[in-house]
């Protein structure tokens, strides 16, 4: 048994394996929606990890802050109107996001703006 799971181990990208990881751990967290089974226009919380953040500059002048959030089973735009920082908001990093969401992220996906976030270890 122990060595299907190495060989397992060893021929599976290690894209899918991050992935499987990712949704494990989101899946042990109590209280939390996954993010394919979010609903636009309706409060959800999830759990993830940040894969992405960027700076999107407005035509006002008022810069937003952006990021893409994973837990394994899909992703969701999460996005905070008048910053370009937040302290612990990088790439890597693991959190909980609550808040509103709407079908207007780009590529389709799920849009949270200003969200209820807390950091996790």
């Amino acid at each position: 048994m122990a060595l299907k799971k190495a060989f397992k181990r060893f021929t599976t990208p290690v894209s899918e394996l991050d992935r499987d990881r990712l949704r494990d751990f989101c899946s042990k967290v109590d209280g939390v929606t996954c993010i394919s089974d979010c609903q636009p226009r309706a409060e959800v919380t999830v759990v993830g990890e940040i894969t992405n953040v960027r700076i999107v500059p407005r035509p006002d002048g008022s810069p937003w802050l952006e990021a893409t959030v994973k837990d394994g089973t899909g992703s969701l735009e999460v996005m905070w109107t008048g910053r370009t920082h937040i302290a612990g908001v990088v790439a890597g990093r693991r959190l909980i996001v609550s808040g509103r969401g709407s079908p207007k992220g780009r590529g389709g996906r799920l849009l949270v703006t200003n969200p209820r976030y807390q950091l996790l270890a």
